[in-house]
């Protein structure tokens, strides 16, 4: 993935064919790139454990990235992993069950319809009236491109700092600061009238200007990272948001990406219901649905695909893996996950050979 003529290739695939909600992330150094035969689709992945987890959908030309699916789980076979398709959109997921996998939902996107944004109208009237506010204090949006100061990256990797606390970064699926990663894309920035910035946020897949895409690609970007000084005023993001989707819509995006609001609408699925329940009080999962809904988006499904008797262990590991603290561990097993996969209401999904896969990974640590 370190290759730069991978990147280039990746850069001009991306430019054709176009971004989605993830395709940012393709860039974190953290993970593998598998392209199909034809050079003409890419997924990326990252090995974990005994199995190989990409992250989202292949991207491509569209029948090429709909057979990179079977080609990357044919691979799996012959090295004795199991594939994992994290955050796949409902497009694709018949090529996945044909494949042998079973998908449940893992939540929703939210993506903002940047050609249809507006804040006119009563449901508007709090947002409207925030940014009002900011602007008359003298607060302001700039979008930045690189390559970037150093200033400008010391001020931004401290406010980083300053949000982060004690926290640490997570990975795979979400972005993580670093200096080389940030200095790829543009940066929105949000200043105070001494010019002091308070907020910043890394626009995914805004590398690319519209003008340089094909009409195939839609212009799409994606909120990566967003990160403001401790004790900023409340309803920063807010305004970086809506200043934000404002530009981006004279700029001639089509889409803006939230990210994923996991759990959200997840149904009756057991797994999904017992990540929720012991999850909630790390990851406020009901809070995050409702603060990216306040902006109006359309909201699409996103599921896991993997065979169906791996998904308990798989989705054990996928917390672990993004959970990048705990995953360095050797991606250890604790004793409270165990009990939690083993409760009375999610034995029916933990067959013999989970439990034997749990009990054996627990051996390693």
């Amino acid at each position: 993935m370190k290759n730069s003529q991978e990147f280039r290739s990746l850069d001009q695939l991306l430019r054709e064919y176009g971004h989605n909600g993830h395709s940012h992330l393709y860039f974190l150094g953290d993970k593998r790139l598998f392209w199909a035969k034809s050079g003409k689709a890419a997924l990326v992945y990252r090995e974990f454990h005994n199995r190989s987890v990409v992250l989202g959908d292949p991207i491509g030309e569209p029948e090429a990235a709909l057979g990179l699916i079977g080609e990357f789980a044919r691979a799996c076979k012959k090295q004795r992993k199991i594939p994992v398709f994290y955050q796949v959109k409902p497009a694709m997921l018949e090529e996945y069950r044909a494949c042998g996998l079973n998908a449940i939902k893992l939540g929703e996107e939210a993506r903002i319809d940047l050609e249809g944004f507006h804040t006119t109208g009563k449901p508007w009237v709090k947002l409207r009236t925030r940014v009002n506010k900011f602007e008359r204090n003298g607060c302001r949006l700039e979008v930045l491109r690189p390559p970037y100061t150093q200033a400008f990256m010391e001020e931004i990797a401290g406010i980083s700092a300053e949000w982060l606390g004690k926290r640490k970064e997570k990975s795979f699926s979400v972005g993580a600061f670093s200096k080389t990663y940030v200095q790829r894309f543009p940066i929105a920035v949000l200043r105070e009238e001494d010019g002091t910035i308070t907020a910043f946020a890394t626009l995914g897949g805004a590398e690319h200007q519209p003008s340089v895409q094909s009409d195939q690609a839609g212009a799409h970007m994606t909120i990566d990272l967003m990160r403001h000084r401790a004790g900023c005023v409340h309803g920063t993001m807010d305004v970086l948001f809506i200043l934000l989707f404002q530009w981006a819509k004279q700029a001639g995006y089509r889409h803006c990406s939230l990210g994923m609001a996991p759990l959200a609408n997840a149904g009756d699925s057991t797994i999904a219901r017992l990540i929720y329940k012991y999850g909630n009080r790390f990851y406020n999962f009901k809070g995050l649905y409702e603060y990216k809904n306040k902006f109006g988006p359309q909201w699409e499904e996103v599921f896991v695909a993997a065979p169906a008797a791996s998904m308990p262990v798989t989705m054990l590991l996928l917390a672990l893996m993004i959970n990048k603290g705990k995953a360095s561990r050797a991606g250890a097993i604790t004793s409270e996950s165990i009990a939690i996969l083993s409760m009375p209401e999610n034995r029916e999904h933990a067959s013999l050979s989970t439990l034997a896969e749990i009990s054996e990974m627990h051996t390693l640590r």
